[in-house]
């Protein structure tokens, strides 16, 4: 999938130190849109919660280059990675960062990511558990993002296990309960756990796989959905599955632009049997011609 990434000198990112899904994400060109960003963070709701309050914010350099996810699992200090996720973000509706995609990665960058995030996770001092961490790779190297002592926050287990052929909650259970924990489960039981040692550090990819994340391009009352155009999604022969949200499909509703992840319309995910780059990019560039005309408003 394509890089889309804006140059420019002189610009920060500005966000919450608690984000999730390019909330309040804000890239600022100087010190007004900087002040302007910070007031509208500083004192504003954590994500997901009833009660907290932002009492941070955070300014990070603007790093130029292609963005990765990789969710990676630790068992006592030793690092595999579960899954490596190229980003395709845009600017759309007014918005810097909309999310287009997140694709299954495996490239000539994968040494380099894991080297690199393991020295992070080593400076952390975070030695169990499920990552997901985003790093940006620049003309001088890898810069980190952040670090998320979570799950990758997506429907990613189909994609994944049509991808690698195993999931990072698989390997979660096989770092924290460890081989000897078979001998104490049914022969049927035991046989399914992923076996740690046997798991490389870094996974190869057998099949191509992605999520497409749709956008709403419109603001108003819906007044009705493309199903021509959903219908043609659906028999695209690399589309595994998509869902369209409910609140985009009730007639009237209001329905506002795609910003982030949060307002989102829906998802389809991509899995491609036969590693035809061909059809698979064929979809994916033929899904976002799509996303504009699928919500008709008044």
């Amino acid at each position: 999938l394509g890089v889309h990434s804006q140059a420019g000198e002189n610009m920060v990112v500005v966000k919450p130190v608690r984000g999730v899904a390019s909330d309040d994400v804000h890239l600022c060109k100087d010190l007004s849109s900087v002040q302007q960003a910070f007031a509208k963070i500083h004192g504003s709701p954590v994500f997901g919660s009833p009660w907290e309050k932002h009492n941070k914010v955070l300014v990070q350099e603007f790093a130029i280059g292609q963005e990765f996810a990789i969710d990676m699992v630790c068992k006592n200090g030793e690092k595999k990675i579960a899954a490596i996720w190229i980003y395709d973000k845009r600017p759309a509706n007014g918005a810097p960062f909309v999310y287009f995609a997140t694709e299954v990665y495996d490239g000539e960058h994968n040494q380099i990511l894991y080297d690199y995030l393991s020295r992070a996770l080593d400076a952390l001092d975070i030695r169990w558990g499920l990552t997901h961490s985003e790093v940006i790779l620049t003309s001088n190297g890898p810069r980190l993002v952040e670090v998320n002592c979570r799950q990758h926050n997506m429907d990613f287990l189909p994609i994944v296990m049509a991808s690698y052929g195993y999931n990072a909650f698989d390997m979660l259970l096989a770092a924290y309960l460890g081989d000897n924990a078979k001998e104490d489960l049914p022969s049927e039981t035991a046989n399914l756990r992923l076996d740690w040692d046997l798991l490389p550090c870094i996974p190869r990819r057998r099949m191509k796989g992605a999520m497409v994340h749709l956008s709403c391009f419109v603001t108003g009352k819906l007044r009705e959905v493309n199903e021509r155009a959903l219908y043609e999604i659906q028999q695209m022969e690399s589309v595994l599955d998509l869902e369209i949200y409910g609140h985009f499909l009730q007639v009237g509703n209001q329905l506002e632009k795609t910003i982030d992840i949060r307002t989102d319309c829906g998802w389809v995910q991509l899995v491609n049997p036969s590693g035809d780059r061909d059809s698979f990019e064929r979809d994916f560039q033929r899904i976002v011609e799509l996303m504009p005309t699928i919500f008709v408003v008044d």
